[in-house]
This record gives C-alpha cells, structure tokens and sequence, in this order.
C-alpha cells in the first residue's frame, strides 16, 4: 500500500547550491534522496514546498514523497536524520492524504530577510551587512504599496516555468532591532528571486535613491529594470508553509 510521507525540514543553505537537484553541485533535495534512499532502500520523487536557491536557509521547508515501506514515523523521523548530514534535519515525518503535494497544496509561505547594521564573524552567513545608513520608516512607507494581489514582474527574475507573475501579499513586516532591520512576508507564492528583489529595492529607499510613493510606479510598471538590485541570498530564510 503506497504511502505519502511529509517532512518538515531544517537546513543551512550556505554550502548547498540551491533545493533542486543539479548533476554536478551539492543540493538539499539530492541529500535528502540519499538518505531517504538509504533508508527505505527506495528512490522515490521528492516535492518540496519551495525551491530555495543557493545560499538560501529554511526554518520550515516541507517536502513529501510516496513509498510502499512499513517503516513507523519515529523511525522514518530518527532514520533519515542518521544519514542527513548536519546541515539538514528532518523535524517532523508525518503521514498524510494522498492528495498532499508539498508545492501545489501550500495556501501561503513565510520568508524571513535579515539585513546587518554591522559586519559580522559568528552570523555573517546568516544576515546581509548593508553598509548604508537605513531610514526604516521611508521603507515601511514605501512597504504598504506591495501589500494585496499584485503582478510582479518588476520584483522578480522572469521564467519560463511561471504560469504568470500575479502574487497576494497578505503581510509585509519590518522590525528594527539595534543591529538588524528584518523583514517577514507572507504570501500566497513568491517568484524567482522577489523577496531579494524587494529587499533590495527598500535599500534603495531606505538610502533615499527611491521615493516610498515611486514604489507604486514600479510596481505597476511591470518593468524590473525599474526596480533595485537583488540582495545576496545569505540573509534569506524560509521560515514556514501553511496548508
């Protein structure tokens, strides 16, 4: 009797080129297949929530895969997690309905930037320093013009794969800490590289390069090159999926 199994993950995205598999470079999905692999003695297709890029972390990712193994949870759980190495943990192992799909049934995910007001040892792969002077208030202006369904082909890096570019923002946070500005956004699906891309062009805000209210402009233009730049990936986490 096919199972479908859904995991939870935990990764450090540093030294990993990205989620997707790729023949030459060393990716989250093809770590987890080998693990799953040698467990269930199976090489089942992985899905997985979102296809983080190189560089990028995960607080929350959710994969699930189908196997016809008898293996109980807890040892599927403690299993996998034996042959992960260190930089991924499986955090739950739960089974689920046939119709799960880890991508196609998520309603909403949350993603977490975090930009440094100082250079960093300990955390400089998880954060981003952005040398300039940030007026935080100029960007949480700015920030409101996004929130809604929206098209967003200026944030974003076009693709071949996605069906359109039409994304609902339901919230877009910013919290200033003495040493961070950190952004939390939540939203129905997020295009190649648009949290990066919206960081990015908030810098430039924040910096007085663009006006909040031009945000609006951008945004309706649909032309990237009107937006900022893409910020490194370091700083980038996938916090969580709903269902």
């Amino acid at each position: 009797m096919m199972r479908n199994i859904k995991l939870t993950l935990e990764y450090d995205g540093t030294n990993f080129s990205g989620w997707q598999w790729q023949p030459k470079d060393r990716t989250v999905q093809a770590t987890l297949q080998h693990a799953v692999t040698k467990l269930l003695q199976e090489t089942p297709k992985i899905y997985a929530a979102g296809r983080t890029d190189s560089g990028v972390h995960a607080l929350g990712q959710v994969a699930n895969f189908e196997t016809v193994s008898e293996l109980d949870l807890t040892s599927i759980h403690l299993g996998l997690n034996s042959y992960l190495p260190p930089d991924v943990v499986v955090l739950e192992a739960e089974d689920v309905g046939d119709e799960f799909h880890a991508r196609y049934s998520a309603v909403k995910r949350v993603y977490r930037y975090v930009i440094s007001k100082r250079f960093r040892a300990v955390t400089r792969n998880y954060s981003w320093f952005c040398k300039y002077a940030l007026d935080a208030e100029r960007i949480r202006d700015a920030s409101r013009h996004l929130v809604g369904e929206h098209v967003f082909t200026a944030f974003c890096r076009e693709s071949d794969e996605e069906p359109h570019y039409l994304s609902n923002v339901e919230s877009l946070k910013w919290t200033e800490t003495e040493d961070s500005l950190i952004l939390q956004i939540c939203a129905n699906r997020f295009l190649h590289s648009m949290v990066r891309i919206i960081v990015g062009t908030m810098v430039d805000v924040g910096r007085g390069r663009i006006e909040p209210d031009e945000v609006k402009n951008i945004l309706e233009s649909q032309d990237r090159n009107r937006a900022g730049f893409s910020v490194p990936p370091q700083g980038l986490f996938l916090e969580k999926v709903f269902y």
